[in-house]
């Protein structure tokens, strides 16, 4: 609940004032009239922020933590526990003291008399999309306790995705951008001495090392254009990412023509099955969960191919026909929907289609790693054994002719 400050004329005519709490300015003010003739004036009170603690709004929860939250809830609700109780008995389990304070307050707006669907969203409007609108679908059919479980399953199973996809690039990403500061601090630093020591040799010095001094010269020389130019691009991309032309562009490069197309491809394919499995089995009609999973992934193209197809859906057209229209959707999803939707088992098929494609991605994932690391590596030698025949070229020439 909010704090408010309040000032107030007693019955008896005399000035009051202090704090309350209430749901809302229009709840604190029906409290008031209760005890008090006229309120004069009532303001909300920002709480000071605990050290340590961060704004509601500002709160973000990582899947991994959502996972384990509705993991304690489908737990504990299944002992018939009221629902407010439950939410400070998950709360007191928490590590996190930012998310500790949350659901605090969701627990007391809960005994307040309000749903849990909306306390969760006015003290935590930053929560996904997926997991507000499932406990609301819950909360209606009488179902809570299975929609924590599939969302449980349905956040686990996504940070488990994302961790596998992040691992899978850490490694080369750290060996190259190490690789390209030591190639610099060699080119700026160590060729420099290398180049002086052959010039007062006077000797013909061979064309790759002539090369390699060329490109010390031009690094130490001119390394503020380079940098210019990194800026300059990441102030376009910055740019053309907040742009709707320029985002399209970008996310369609990344799910069609990029290098790791297929990873994004499928990635974004376990995101749509996942989720409209999720939102399905928490009783949502389909153009609703096409909605939902329309903002949850995080591909823009895909997402504005979803909210094409609900668009169809909504005209009365067959799930599976739209699908078919849009090239961003797979032959397997499509098909696999197909069958999902003649069966009238739209949740079990998008469930088995969200652990193929999980499963692709992690395949995918290992076979992409396993090729990238001796790929890096003999890269990494060819340009060490390059930078020593520069070197050593000069020398080998000296003495021959000797």
């Amino acid at each position: 609940m909010k704090t408010f400050r309040y000032k107030a004329i007693s019955p008896d005519d005399v000035k009051v004032s202090g704090v309350i709490k209430a749901y809302d300015e229009y709840e604190a003010v029906a409290k008031l009239r209760e005890t008090c003739s006229i309120v004069t004036g009532i303001e909300e009170v920002t709480e000071s922020k605990a050290a340590g603690t961060v704004s509601s709004k500002k709160l973000k929860i990582k899947e991994k933590e959502l996972a384990l939250m509705c993991s304690q809830f489908e737990i504990i609700l299944s002992s018939g526990l009221p629902i407010g109780r439950c939410v400070q008995m998950v709360a007191a389990q928490s590590k996190n003291k930012n998310i500790n304070r949350m659901l605090l307050s969701v627990a007391e707006d809960i005994e307040g008399g309000y749903s849990m669907a909306s306390s969760f969203e006015k003290n935590a409007p930053s929560l996904p999309r997926t997991f507000i609108e499932t406990v609301k679908a819950g909360e209606q059919s009488g179902t809570l306790e299975n929609c924590f479980g599939r969302l449980h399953k349905y956040y686990d199973r996504t940070a488990k995705m994302k961790a596998k996809i992040i691992s899978t690039l850490t490694y080369p990403s750290i060996v190259v951008a190490v690789a390209i500061i030591v190639f610099i601090i060699i080119m700026a630093v160590a060729v420099p001495v290398f180049t002086k020591t052959f010039e007062d040799m006077d000797i013909e010095l061979p064309g790759i090392t002539k090369g390699m001094i060329a490109l010390s010269r031009f690094i130490t020389g001119y390394w503020w254009i380079m940098l210019a130019i990194i800026l300059l691009f990441a102030a376009a991309y910055k740019y053309a990412i907040r742009t709707e032309e320029g985002r399209r562009r970008i996310t369609a490069y990344r799910l069609r023509r990029a290098p790791l197309h297929k990873l994004t491809e499928m990635n974004v394919a376990s995101q749509f099955a996942n989720t409209m499995s999720t939102m399905i089995a928490a009783g949502m009609p389909i153009t609703r969960a096409l909605d939902i999973t329309a903002s949850v992934v995080t591909n823009y193209t895909f997402s504005l191919a979803i909210r094409k197809v609900k668009e169809g859906v909504e005209q009365g057209r067959s799930l599976t026909v739209c699908m078919g229209e849009i090239n961003c959707f797979s032959n397997m999803l499509t098909e696999m929907t197909g069958v999902g939707e003649r069966s009238g088992s739209m949740e079990e098929t998008f469930d088995v289609v969200g652990d193929y494609f999980s499963n692709e991605v992690e395949v995918y994932s290992q076979r992409l790693l396993s090729i990238l690391e001796p790929a890096i590596t003999i890269g990494l030698a060819v340009i060490a054994v390059g930078l020593l025949l520069c070197v050593y070229a000069p020398m080998f020439s000296m003495y021959s002719a000797i």
